[in-house]
């Protein structure tokens, strides 16, 4: 069986709200998920892809920026009955256990979709390190992630010395 629907907006974007004070991370349109289930000996195989548009802070200018995110799934259905016996009560993350005749899904295709967004994410750079979205300078030595080889930690200071510093014998 094959399914193509969209997943609901705003339950998505209400559960990566959770737990924050402001919204960083806002899908604009409603996810496309694209899912084959086949039945197996040992349950239901789910293969397919869920993918959306969002708007997240770039890592680099904290500017929000549209991307999108991409994540593949592959599941096994399994019921109660399915399972060979009480050891096989694994917590597997690719298996969602169920019971009954109905199965929803909506809850794992948003886990999905949410575990593939990268926290440090930053728009592709071309050459010249400007984004490729709002074309300003991303390069590190604009935003102060380049330091100069003489530059050290207090650290690397003590270090150097503890090297440097003859050996008693």
């Amino acid at each position: 069986m094959k399914i193509e629907a969209d997943l609901p907006l705003e339950p998505l974007n209400a559960r990566l709200k959770e737990g924050t004070e402001q919204q960083e991370i806002v899908f604009e349109a409603a996810p496309i998920v694209d899912i084959t289930l086949t039945r197996t000996h040992g349950g239901i195989l789910v293969k397919g892809i869920v993918s959306g548009h969002c708007k997240q802070e770039c890592a680099t200018c904290a500017d929000p920026v549209p991307h999108e995110v991409v994540s593949t799934i592959d599941w096994l259905l399994q019921t109660s009955s399915d399972r060979a016996g009480p050891e096989d009560e694994i917590d597997d993350p690719g298996v969602i256990f169920y019971e009954g005749d109905h199965v929803d899904l909506e809850e794992p295709i948003q886990e999905a979709l949410i575990l593939n967004i990268n926290p440090f994410w930053h728009p592709p750079r071309d050459q010249q390190e400007r984004c490729a979205v709002c074309t300003r300078d991303c390069s590190s030595k604009v935003w102060g992630g380049e330091r100069k080889s003489e530059t050290s930690s207090a650290f690397g200071s003590l270090l150097k010395d503890a090297l440097s510093t003859p050996k008693k014998g």
